[in-house]
């Protein structure tokens, strides 16, 4: 009947097997004993190859098919030599065996031997624990898969099972990280432990968690509960994970990964069970260091609202947080009015029709815990209308607006302790990036004492890396310069002179809330426009103060001073710009400026290096006209996709003195120079230098406009000071304004052959780059 069957042994184990297979029931106890000692002569004699052959097929006589009290039997009290575990752990094991058992019982028991019954009762059992212990050893995670769903207990040491079956935890438990799988077994167990053994399991898990080398452990129970808390049927898993494993909750690293995962979950429209899951577990972070509740509402506060889908688990997650938020945080009541000022605003646009309700049930919710609600009201509705005009697209308010902003903020946030320390965390921590600049300037508005600058320093522990960021940035103002001052106090640059470097620049932007800059991060084209303009305005000023002691120098040599000033300071200020940007960020607007100077009394055209001072001592000829010329040339790139080269003719002229301090009425100009300049290009400028009267400026006036005051004059040789003075520019302004940012200038061939010709070109070319 089992000939099919016993073709699966080893070919020099089927002997024996046949034999079993006939054995009376009767006799089968009786026989066992010879059974055993052939079996053990085979163990001693068999290979490999043959043992795993013999495991295979008492395996599969276990699974299936119908089998003799006999054969039971033997399979039962050999399994303990018949399933090593070779290869993997087989699944189901144990209700195999134990189905085994009861049926060999209950065959022994129609016989009528009570007393045998019993004692292969006791022997099976035993047999069976020792090969679930055998296998656990190597097979740790397979506790599960090996037992199923039987019932069991446990008294402290020992998992029994079946009330018989006995697994030593002491034996199987492994050291160090190898336990964990073992305590995933044990934990997943729980569910089926009787009452009476399940609080001593989770104790004795708990236990075997804290013993646990956590740096080590802690990245496979990560994996662990993170694939419980994105699946949609791991809710009650997940909780009896932390349960077991309560050092998991002073995890920052399993803070932030939850916060990510709520964030990218809701931006994804993933399921609402995972968006619950993840509420919840984020709730048990609640211990010093972390903060699950900032880690929840940070996965709201870099959301869009406006291009949601679904604003339903964005409602559950703010439910959520105000079902868990502590007394005594009004940073965080302030943040949840935001929220909600901004779901509110997303609500009202898509239509939803419980909107007004909504906003006026959680008003009215908050209101009772925050003091200095209706400031706090107010500063929510103020920043969720202002931060979105920063954002592309948005108007932006003007500098004189958001100072003004500032103010307010200032006198209604400022006068009590506590709510500055919720609107300094708010501002630094729910400001967006296009608005970090002003967001920086109002927390200096409202750090007044060393309470407030400690409450900064305190934010670096703060779950969001944008906090961090930006209070580095703040401890860096708030520390000044090295060896100034008393240590942690701001230094302010000197009000008699203007800042000389960028650093200065931004430090003294700051002091005096003139434009909102941010310092080393929310550098833009706008804010190195204002700081160009400032360090060239210097450079004028400086050259316009000495030149009463100057003007008897030639033009030439004057324009090589001033020209090399301008090239110099841009330097500094491309210099200072690139140490401020050194975190990889990309320049937002580079300059580049080459001066070349030209002798037209010998036709050579030497070249001043970026940082040579002009040469002095070399002969200088008298110039051939009454001014000197300068060609500004322009050449821009802006991508791969916009290139061009424009040439500006600048005509220099200086004031000359009639006497010991008495300045002449009139520029000395001939008009036949203006005519000659006008006729080869349109793109033409005078520049008269003159001594500082009323303001230290050189002055910019199109040449067209110097011949209409010739004209009104009559005068073929001079131009008035007086008119000149009227109608003329600064000569920063006019380089940043006209040259830099309009590209004035011609870009005809004729015009750039001009620029570059020997015999006929200007004294001086100056190559402008802008990329």
């Amino acid at each position: 009947m089992h000939a099919v069957h016993d073709a699966r042994w080893p070919e020099s184990l089927r002997p024996l097997y046949e034999s079993v297979t006939g054995t009376p029931v009767a006799e089968a106890v009786a026989a066992s004993t010879r059974w055993r000692e052939d079996f053990s002569r085979w163990v001693r004699n068999a290979s490999l190859d043959e043992r795993t052959l013999a495991q295979a097929a008492a395996w599969s006589h276990l699974d299936e098919g119908e089998r003799t009290p006999a054969e039971a039997l033997f399979l039962l009290s050999s399994c303990s030599e018949l399933l090593w575990p070779y290869a993997g752990s087989t699944p189901g094991l144990l209700p195999r065996l134990m189905a085994r058992q009861e049926a060999l019982l209950a065959a022994l028991g129609e016989a009528g031997d009570a007393d045998t019954a019993a004692r292969v009762r006791r022997e099976t059992e035993a047999t069976v624990t020792t090969v679930l212990t055998r296998i656990l050893k190597r097979h740790p995670d397979a506790l599960q898969s090996l037992v199923g769903d039987a019932p069991c207990t446990f008294d402290g040491r020992a998992l029994r099972f079946h009330g018989a079956v006995e697994v030593d935890l002491r034996q199987v438990l492994g050291t160090g990280a190898k336990s964990v799988a073992l305590l995933e077994q044990l934990r997943a167990l729980l569910p089926a432990t009787a009452a009476e053994g399940r609080d001593r399991l989770a104790e004795f898990i708990r236990t075997r968690a804290a013993r646990l080398p956590w740096r080590e452990a802690s990245e496979v129970l990560a994996e662990r509960l993170f694939a419980l808390a994105t699946s949609p049927e791991g809710r009650g898993g997940m909780s009896g994970f932390l349960a077991c494993y309560p050092g998991g909750r002073k995890e920052p690293d399993w803070c932030a990964r939850a916060g990510l995962l709520l964030s990218r979950t809701l931006e994804a429209g993933g399921p609402p069970e995972v968006v619950e899951n993840l509420c919840e577990l984020l709730a048990r972070f609640d211990a010093p260091p972390v903060d699950g509740l900032r880690g929840a509402l940070g996965a709201l506060v870099n959301g869009d609202f406006e291009a949601a889908a679904d604003l339903g688990p964005v409602r559950f997650v703010l439910d959520h947080c105000q079902a868990t938020l502590r007394k005594g945080e009004p940073g965080l009541v302030l943040t949840l009015l935001w929220l909600e000022e901004r779901l509110f605003r997303a609500s009202v646009r898509k239509g939803v029709p419980d909107a007004f309700e909504r906003r006026k049930r959680v008003l009215s919710k908050l209101r009772p815990g925050a003091p200095g609600f209706d400031h706090l009201h107010w500063l929510a509705e103020e920043c969720a209308e202002l931060w979105p005009r920063f954002l592309p697209g948005g108007v932006r308010p003007g500098l004189d607006a958001l100072a003004a902003w500032r103010h307010e903020v200032a006198e209604r946030v400022g006068r009590k302790p506590v709510l500055r320390k919720a609107a300094i965390e708010f501002f630094l921590w729910c400001a967006p990036d296009a608005a970090s600049s002003e967001a920086e300037l109002t927390v200096l508005a409202l750090v007044r004492t060393a309470t407030d600058r400690r409450q900064v320093k305190r934010l670096k522990e703060h779950p969001s890396a944008r906090v961090r960021m930006r209070v580095r940035t703040l401890q860096s103002w708030f520390q000044g310069p090295p060896g100034k001052g008393k240590p942690g106090a701001p230094a302010e640059p000197p009000r008699t002179s203007g800042p000389a470097t960028v650093t200065e620049a931004l430090r003294h932007l700051h002091a005096t809330r003139a434009v909102p800059l941010g310092g080393r991060t929310w550098l833009r084209d706008r804010d190195l426009e204002e700081l160009l303009l400032g360090a060239f305005g210097r450079v004028e000023a400086a050259f316009c103060a000495r030149y009463p002691e100057r003007f008897r120098d030639d033009t030439q040599g004057l324009v090589a001073d001033l020209l090399e000033a301008l090239r110099a300071e841009l330097e500094r200020v491309r210099a200072d710009v690139a140490a401020l940007l050194s975190q990889g960020q990309a320049t937002p607007l580079s300059l580049a400026m080459s001066v070349q100077r030209r002798e037209p009394a010998h036709g050579a055209v030497p070249v001043l290096a970026e940082g040579e001072a002009p040469p002095e001592a070399a002969p200088r000829a008298p110039a051939a006209r009454t001014g000197v010329e300068v060609a500004f040339v322009l050449d821009v790139a802006v991508g791969d996709f916009l290139h061009t080269r424009r040439v500006v003719s600048v005509q220099v002229v200086k004031l000359e003195q009639r006497g010991e301090g008495q300045w002449l009425p009139a520029f000395r100009l001939g008009r036949e120079h203006l005519d000659a300049q006008l006729l080869r290009t349109d793109a033409a400028f005078c520049l008269f230098l003159a001594p500082p009267f009323p303001r230290a400026e050189c002055w910019v006036v199109p040449s067209r406009t110097v011949r209409a005051l010739m004209e009104s004059q009559r005068s073929l040789s001079g131009v008035p000071r007086d008119g000149v003075q009227r109608v003329a520019r600064p000569l920063a302004h006019w380089l940043l304004a006209d040259v830099v940012g309009l590209w004035t200038g011609d870009e005809r061939p004729e015009a750039l052959a001009w620029q570059s010709s020997a015999e006929a070109g200007p004294d001086f070319v100056v190559e402008w780059g802008l990329r």
